[in-house]
Protein backbone atom coordinates (compact mmCIF):
# COMPACT_ATOMS: atom_id res chain seq x y z
CA UNK A 1 0.00 0.00 0.00
CA UNK A 2 1.31 3.43 -0.86
CA UNK A 3 0.55 4.60 2.42
CA UNK A 4 2.91 2.23 3.89
CA UNK A 5 5.61 2.99 1.73
CA UNK A 6 5.68 6.74 2.54
CA UNK A 7 5.27 6.12 5.95
CA UNK A 8 8.78 4.36 5.47
CA UNK A 9 10.15 6.98 4.07
CA UNK A 10 9.22 9.69 6.69
CA UNK A 11 10.34 7.03 9.28
CA UNK A 12 13.69 6.09 7.37
CA UNK A 13 14.21 10.14 7.11
CA UNK A 14 13.82 10.37 10.81
CA UNK A 15 10.82 12.61 10.58
CA UNK A 16 7.90 12.90 12.61
CA UNK A 17 4.43 13.38 10.44
CA UNK A 18 4.23 17.57 11.24
CA UNK A 19 7.41 17.76 9.52
CA UNK A 20 7.50 14.97 6.61
CA UNK A 21 4.03 16.72 6.15
CA UNK A 22 5.70 20.49 6.47
CA UNK A 23 7.96 19.70 3.96
CA UNK A 24 5.84 18.27 1.44
CA UNK A 25 3.15 20.66 1.91
CA UNK A 26 0.51 19.21 2.99
CA UNK A 27 -1.37 18.93 6.04
CA UNK A 28 -0.71 16.59 8.78
CA UNK A 29 -4.38 15.43 9.02
CA UNK A 30 -3.77 14.59 5.23
CA UNK A 31 -0.65 12.88 6.04
CA UNK A 32 -2.34 10.92 8.63
CA UNK A 33 -4.96 9.58 6.43
CA UNK A 34 -2.58 8.55 3.06
CA UNK A 35 -0.68 6.56 5.78
CA UNK A 36 -3.39 4.60 6.82
CA UNK A 37 -4.78 4.30 3.67
CA UNK A 38 -7.78 6.33 3.89
CA UNK A 39 -6.56 8.53 1.34
CA UNK A 40 -4.60 7.80 -2.01
CA UNK A 41 -2.16 10.66 -2.72
CA UNK A 42 -2.17 12.05 -6.27
CA UNK A 43 0.07 11.40 -8.85
CA UNK A 44 1.73 15.14 -8.32
CA UNK A 45 2.47 14.52 -4.75
CA UNK A 46 3.81 11.33 -5.47
CA UNK A 47 6.55 12.82 -7.57
CA UNK A 48 6.98 15.60 -5.28
CA UNK A 49 7.86 13.12 -2.21
CA UNK A 50 9.95 10.92 -4.53
CA UNK A 51 12.43 13.81 -5.63
CA UNK A 52 12.55 15.41 -2.30
CA UNK A 53 13.31 11.95 -0.60
CA UNK A 54 15.04 10.22 -3.61
CA UNK A 55 13.06 7.44 -3.46
CA UNK A 56 11.96 5.57 -6.73
CA UNK A 57 8.61 7.01 -8.12
CA UNK A 58 7.57 3.34 -9.40
CA UNK A 59 8.42 1.34 -6.48
CA UNK A 60 6.55 4.37 -4.09
CA UNK A 61 3.20 4.27 -6.16
CA UNK A 62 3.37 0.38 -7.14
CA UNK A 63 5.81 -0.98 -4.91
CA UNK A 64 8.34 -1.85 -7.33
CA UNK A 65 11.41 -0.52 -8.77
CA UNK A 66 11.73 0.18 -12.61
CA UNK A 67 13.69 -2.55 -14.90
CA UNK A 68 16.11 -0.90 -17.06
CA UNK A 69 15.78 -2.21 -20.32
CA UNK A 70 18.91 -4.49 -21.55
CA UNK A 71 19.38 -4.11 -25.49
Amino acid sequence: MVGERIKRVREEKGLTLEEFARRVGIPKVRLEEIESGKLEPCDATLVYISKLFDVDFRWLKEGRKEVAEVA
